[in-house]
C-alpha cells in the first residue's frame, strides 16, 4: 500500500512504504487457533473496482511469498502471459507444526493433513472470497514438504482448486506411501476436473518418477497433468521456473500473438479468444491492457473504425470491466492524433465509468495544455496524483505523473 503526500505547488509524491505482503489474520476452527496470511493484490485492484482476479494460494507461504507474488506480477504485467491475479500466503507458524500439517494422516494419527484441507478450503478459501475481489478460479502450490501436501490435497479433494502445483514433492514421505495411495485411489478418479503439475529437480529419491508412472498408467496422454524434469536444477533453483512454467500452461495463448492476430479477420475473432477464456476459468477476465493497446493502436492507424465499433460492442456485453481501459485507450489515439474534442469526450466517458479514473484525469490535463489552460491543466494533473497515490499505483507510473506535472507548472502558459 502507497501513503503518499501530493504537496501543493511542487505537487512531489513522497513514497512512505510499500507494503505488498502485509500479514492478516483469520481465527481457524478446523486448526484451533489464529493463523496468518500475507495478501497481494495485483496493480489494477485499486484502479479498477469492479474487476475480479483468480487465486494463488501459496501453501509454503512465509518461505515463498515475495518472489512469487513478484513472478505473478511480472508474467501479468511485464511478460503478459497470464493474467493479473490475487496472491495469499499462508503462514507456516513454525518448522514443526507446517511440517505435520502439511504431513498426511496415518493410522497412527500422525499428520494433520486432513484438519489443514479443511482450514483453507473451508475457512481461508471463504474468507478471501468475502475479503476481496476473487473470481471463482482457484490455484494452489507448494514445495518440498509442501509439495506433497499439494500433492495429497488432489489425490484427497480434486475439486477444491483448478490446479494444483507441486514442485520438487517430498514423495519419499513415510517410505513412499503416497504413490501407494495414488495406485489406490486413481482408479476411480474422475478423468475431467481439476490439472495437477508436478516438477522435479535433479534431486535423487524423491519418489516423484514413481508417481508419474502411476499418473501414466491411469491417464496417458491426458492434459489432466503436466509433469516436467528440471535435470539442471537443484531442490531450490527450479521453483521459480516450475511455477512460471504451471502458470503459463494453465493461461496457454492468453497473449495474442502478432502472428495470430494477423491471421484474425475482424475483432470479433479477438472477442471470441478471449470469451474461451471466460467460459473456461469461470471468470470474467480483465482483457490485457498491452494486448488492447496494440490492437486498437492498429485499428485506429488502419482507419479500420467498424473493428473498434465491434471491440467496443463486445466489451459492454462480455467483459465490462475492460469498458473503462477501452475507452481510455481510445482517448489516447484521439489525442495522440490532435483530435482534442473527441479524445476529452472519450476521456470522460471514462471518467463516468470511474470517476477515481487517475490516467484520465492526467488526459484532460495533457488536453488543457494544449489548449494553453495552465490553471486547469494543473487542477487535472494534481488530480490524477491524488487519485494515484491512494489506489497503490506502482512508482514507475506515479513518476510519469509526477514529471507531467512539473513541465505543465514550468510551462508559462
Amino acid at each position: 500500500m502507497f501513503i503518499c503526500f501530493l504537496q501543493f505547488g511542487h505537487a512531489q509524491i513522497e513514497d512512505k512504504y510499500t507494503n505488498i505482503g502485509e500479514r492478516q489474520t483469520i481465527q481457524s476452527q478446523a486448526l484451533g487457533e489464529e493463523r496468518f496470511y500475507q495478501i497481494y493484490l495485483p496493480p489494477s485492484y485499486h484502479i479498477n473496482n469492479k474487476a475480479t482476479f483468480p487465486v494463488l494460494y501459496i501453501v509454503d507461504g512465509d518461505y515463498n511469498f515475495h518472489y512469487d507474488s513478484g513472478l505473478v506480477e511480472f508474467l501479468s504485467r511485464t511478460a503478459y502471459k497470464i493474467p493479473e491475479m490475487i496472491v495469499v500466503g499462508i503462514s507456516d507458524q513454525g518448522s514443526t507444526k507446517y511440517r505435520a500439517n502439511c504431513s498426511p494422516n496415518t493410522e497412527k494419527g500422525n499428520g494433520n493433513a486432513i484438519n489443514y484441507i479443511k482450514f483453507i478450503n473451508n475457512e481461508l478459501k471463504f474468507h478471501i472470497k468475502n475479503t476481496y475481489r476473487a473470481s471463482e478460479y482457484d490455484i494452489i502450490v507448494g514445495h518440498s514438504i509442501g509439495g506433497l501436501f499439494t500433492t495429497n490435497y488432489w489425490l484427497e479433494e480434486p475439486s477444491d482448486f483448478d490446479a494444483y502445483i507441486a514442485i520438487d514433492p517430498s514423495l519419499w514421505w513415510n517410505d513412499y506411501a503416497l504413490i501407494k495411495k495414488a495406485d489406490s485411489i486413481l482408479k476411480g478418479f474422475d478423468k475431467n476436473g481439476s490439472q495437477l503439475f508436478i516438477s522435479l529437480a535433479n534431486t535423487k529419491g524423491m519418489g516423484v518418477q514413481q508417481f508419474v508412472g502411476v499418473l501414466d498408467r491411469y491417464f496417458p496422454n491426458q492434459d489432466r497433468w503436466n509433469y516436467k524434469h528440471y535435470t539442471h536444477e537443484n531442490h531450490g533453483s527450479l521453483h521459480m521456473m516450475a511455477i512460471s512454467d504451471a502458470l503459463t500452461t494453465i493461461f496457454k495463448n492468453w497473449n495474442i500473438s502478432r502472428e495470430k492476430f494477423y491471421a484474425f479477420e475482424t475483432a470479433k475473432d479477438i472477442l471470441e479468444h478471449y470469451k474461451s477464456f471466460n467460459t473456461k476459468f469461470d471468470t470474467e477476465f480483465l482483457l490485457p491492457a498491452y494486448t488492447l493497446e496494440n490492437i486498437m493502436y492498429f485499428y485506429f492507424k488502419k482507419g479500420q473504425f467498424e473493428d473498434l465499433k465491434i471491440l467496443e460492442d463486445g466489451i459492454k456485453t462480455n467483459f465490462p470491466s475492460s469498458l473503462e481501459e477501452f475507452y481510455l485507450l481510445l482517448a489516447k489515439q484521439y489525442l495522440d492524433n490532435k483530435e482534442l474534442e473527441k479524445a476529452e469526450t472519450r476521456f470522460k466517458q471514462c471518467l463516468r465509468i470511474n470517476p477515481n479514473a487517475f490516467d484520465a484525469y492526467d488526459g484532460l490535463a495533457k488536453i488543457y495544455v494544449q489548449n494553453k489552460d495552465r490553471k486547469q491543466a494543473l487542477k487535472m494533473s494534481e488530480k490524477a496524483l491524488q487519485l494515484a497515490a491512494k489506489q497503490n499505483v506502482r512508482q514507475y507510473l506515479i513518476n510519469e505523473l509526477q514529471s507531467h506535472y512539473n513541465s505543465i507548472l514550468k510551462s508559462k502558459h
